[in-house]
């Protein structure tokens, strides 16, 4: 079929689809509820998901000078990343203790192929790094990372002083406070299926302080260096043996870790024929390490947890999952304030708002049209409708594309409303005319719609042939604007159709209800 025909096939169709009102709205109705339900499903995110084109691989060494590191463990390990597949760049630095390589990948790479080969790599790379050596940490940038909110948990009646400093009564309970986060509330977040991870800031580390009395270990005659050398030799695992009877085997394995302060107190020293407890010549307590900063909320010290959400995820589960989890453990802890501050998602709700104010505004500007210039209040339902299922249809293809709801896209929903608006109108105000010249209701119908079809097609085709060259643009620029793109090409293409197509059928249908008049005949 060629070019010239298409429109005058779609106009046959019109036709023929007038002549089937009831299998018109029961295709649409499937669509629509189909549009509802993938709703419901579709991923809601502050950003789309695009992938970083860059990964890092962060290298640890305690005690090692930066020349040493360099030449013992990164270049082993840059030697082998240099064979990754479509690496553009890579660069590394070296400083005193820890190392960082960052390889640079061109735009389109399957980032979590790369994150799969960067890591055999390096577990190729490993036999040729000392054996104390840590095994490097690979990390993926995305820009869904951004933290959706941060959770901030403080002690309640509990103030930070002018230095920002806890005072004696309350160190400990913080202390308490910094473990119980790290080793509790993380865990329990992290194990949501909406989060990605949780990272946390603010906390007061802990440390064991051991102050020995000089005296007491000169008249014992202990030197401070024995002292140093009997906490090395309590605090070591000797490994496991295996111990066979018979046709059963046991693995014994023997630890003598240090892990609590009573266990430090507890150890045994001998001196000149005299045993002691170190409990008896030191004193053994836990304080709080030398902190580089700290986090604040309402003028209380706190710690601050950073919630990462899951890619494909939908941001609102994610919120009550969360609430549930923060309710649960305040009822439990009541000495624990829960609060959350710079939350991302008022921007999204802020967003998803403006679209429904958009959609009523527009259906109150659509009811005074009408009225005015088409002088009844029928049209302003039949366009209602019409506007509604193109909006919630357009959403089962959010779904089948895999695009998330995000302030990008849902712009770009807010921006083709208007002219998804124009076309109604249009299609509306067209049949209303024919309707005036004294052609029946499936005549109107029929002509009005028929005539505005090649003119819709050609107009809508003009605006999206401008959002097309957002597509092809590159970097993650191009990548950004996709989302938006879509969302007009989308909301275009299917209010086109609707317009064509269910608009003139519930046009009908609206229409050819009789009038009922005062005195009861129609």
């Amino acid at each position: 079929m060629s070019i010239v025909n298409c429109p005058l096939s779609i106009k046959k169709m019109v036709k023929f689809l007038l002549q089937r009102p009831i299998a018109v709205l029961m295709a649409f109705t499937a669509c629509f509820i189909l549009g509802l339900v993938t709703y419901f499903t579709i991923p809601v995110s502050l950003l789309p998901d695009i992938a970083i084109p860059e990964i890092t691989v962060q290298i640890s060494g305690q005690n090692t000078s930066a020349r040493e590191l360099e030449n013992t463990i990164v270049k082993p390990i840059r030697q082998q990343l240099m064979q990754v597949s479509r690496l553009r760049d890579i660069h590394s630095e070296s400083r005193d203790g820890a190392a960082i390589i960052r390889l640079g990948f061109d735009f389109g790479t399957n980032t979590n192929l790369a994150f799969i080969e960067v890591n055999e790599k390096i577990d190729g790379a490993m036999n040729n790094l000392p054996k104390e050596a840590e095994r490097p940490r690979v990390i993926k940038a995305s820009a869904t990372d951004i933290p959706v909110f941060y959770l901030n948990l403080t002690l309640r009646n509990t103030m930070a002083g002018p230095d920002n400093k806890l005072r004696e009564g309350t160190e400990e309970e913080f202390l308490e406070l910094c473990q119980f986060a790290e080793t509790v509330i993380k865990r329990r977040i992290e194990q949501l299926p909406e989060v990605a991870m949780v990272d946390i800031t603010g906390v007061m580390n802990r440390q064991l302080q051991i102050l020995p009395d000089m005296k007491l270990l000169d008249m014992a005659g202990i030197t401070l260096e024995e002292l140093e050398n009997i906490l090395i030799a309590n605090n070591i695992e000797f490994g496991s043996m295996t111990v066979r009877d018979g046709y059963y085997e046991y693995n014994v394995k023997f630890s003598t870790l240090l892990r609590t302060t009573t266990d430090v107190e507890n150890i045994y020293l001998r001196k000149n024929d005299r045993i002691f407890q170190l409990k008896d010549l030191a004193t053994v307590s836990i304080v709080p390490m030398k902190e580089s900063g700290l986090s604040l909320a309402q003028g209380k010290r706190a710690v601050t947890l950073a919630v990462i959400k899951q890619s494909e995820e939908n941001m609102d589960n994610m919120k009550k999952s969360l609430q549930e989890v923060t309710d649960y453990f305040a009822s439990i802890y009541p000495d624990i304030e829960f609060s959350i501050t710079r939350n991302q998602t008022e921007l999204l709700d802020y967003t998803i708002t403006n679209l429904k104010q958009n959609l009523l505004l527009a259906f109150v500007f659509i009811f005074l049209v009408a009225i005015l210039f088409l002088g009844d209040v029928k049209s302003p339902l039949v366009i209602a409708i019409s506007m509604v299922v193109s909006i919630v249809v357009s959403f089962l293809f959010f779904y089948l594309f895999h695009i998330s709801l995000n302030i990008i896209s849902l712009s770009g929903l807010i921006l083709a409303l208007g002219m998804m608006i124009d076309s109604a109108i249009i299609v509306t105000e067209n049949i209303a005319q024919y309707r005036g010249l004294g052609y029946s209701l499936d005549e109107s119908c029929d002509k009005g719609t028929s005539e505005v079809i090649t003119p819709m097609l050609s107009s809508n085709f003009t605006t999206i042939a401008v959002f097309v060259p957002l597509v092809f643009m590159s970097g993650i620029a191009g990548a950004i604007f996709f989302d938006q793109a879509f969302a007009v090409t989308i909301g275009l293409i299917v209010s086109y159709f609707t317009g064509i197509m269910l608009l003139p059928v519930l046009y009908k249908l609206v229409y050819g209800i009789p009038e009922i008049k005062k005195d009861g005949s129609t």
